[in-house]
């Protein structure tokens, strides 16, 4: 199916015309993870023929002060989300390609062996995107019932550590992610708050430089968590909702194009139209009810 589909992209030339008409004068932000080196520099030589690298800070600038020009054309922002221990083997391709990129940073996660929690195994066995439906107390609860308490090491460190980021930030700028990686329309008024403004507070202390920049986990905010990105100072909030970025766009609401990690080429310029993530969209759109508990038993205390 992704190869006809790639095919229809490439044989119609929808990705030239969409870049055309949309791409030149607004920003494009990019989502990563985690990815192998050598799949991203394919990844990075495909962008540095048809957009522009610039940052996060850069487009922030162009939308506070009117002066859009400012930006390249067809300017192209990559980012990374949570701040995975592998993601300091992109440093060299960094510097090659001349990209500065934003990786948004879990402040209780980075700089810990705690792991990111849909990467245990008990969040394989319950179901991840069951996990992501339940209050976020369940959660919790969940995992440590079933042998992955989210508050204490894992056996293995599977983010930054504080040592990496500083020397990371040579070619990288940092931005929040929350402190836990919650999906904070399941938390209540008080954690969401925390994890987004105290996020702030303990990356600035953590890494020395100011926090501008937050990224939504999952892509998952309302209201509440607006008020809360308004209340801590962010210049702009980067969503996973599929298009462009222009002069009237949100600053708050930054639209971006989720990739995946082990994305071919051909692959990864049919994710540049949106239509993968609009269809994923659709898909998931009668989500949002509690999950009901997995006919699964926990795993018994040692």
């Amino acid at each position: 199916m992704k190869q006809a589909i790639a095919g229809m992209v490439r044989w119609t030339g929808l990705g030239a015309l969409m870049r055309f008409g949309f791409a030149r004068r607004k920003a494009t932000i990019v989502v990563y993870h985690d990815p192998e080196p050598e799949l991203l520099r394919e990844h990075l030589a495909w962008f540095a023929e048809r957009y522009n690298f610039t940052t996060m800070d850069a487009v922030a600038d162009a939308m506070e002060t009117g002066r859009w020009n400012a930006l390249p054309p067809y300017p192209l922002v990559i980012t990374f989300d949570d701040g995975h221990r592998a993601n300091t083997k992109l440093e060299p391709l960094f510097r090659e390609f001349g990209v500065r990129p934003t990786i948004f940073l879990c402040s209780q996660i980075v700089g810990t062996a705690r792991p990111y929690w849909w990467k245990t195994a008990a969040a394989e066995r319950i179901g991840v995107e069951t996990l992501k439906l339940v209050p976020d107390a369940e959660r919790r609860q969940r995992l440590a019932d079933f042998g992955d308490d989210p508050d204490r090491d894992g056996a293995e460190r599977q983010a930054m550590t504080w040592d990496e980021v500083h020397r990371m930030g040579e070619v990288a700028d940092y931005g929040g992610h929350t402190r836990h990686h919650p999906i904070l329309l399941r938390c209540d008024d008080r954690q969401a708050a925390e994890e987004i403004e105290l996020c702030k507070t303990e990356l600035e202390a953590s890494v020395g430089k100011p926090c501008h920049h937050f990224a939504f986990p999952n892509g998952d905010f309302g209201e509440r968590e607006l008020a809360a990105i308004r209340r801590a100072g962010y210049r702009t909030a980067r969503s996973i909702d599929p298009g462009w970025n222009g002069p009237g766009s949100d600053p708050l609401q930054l639209k971006a194009f989720p990739l995946s990690d082990d994305a071919s080429v051909a692959w990864l310029s049919v994710q540049m139209t949106g239509i993968p993530a609009k269809l994923r969209t659709l898909k998931a759109s009668g989500r949002g009810k509690p999950a009901a508990a997995p006919d699964v038993r926990p795993i018994p205390a040692a």
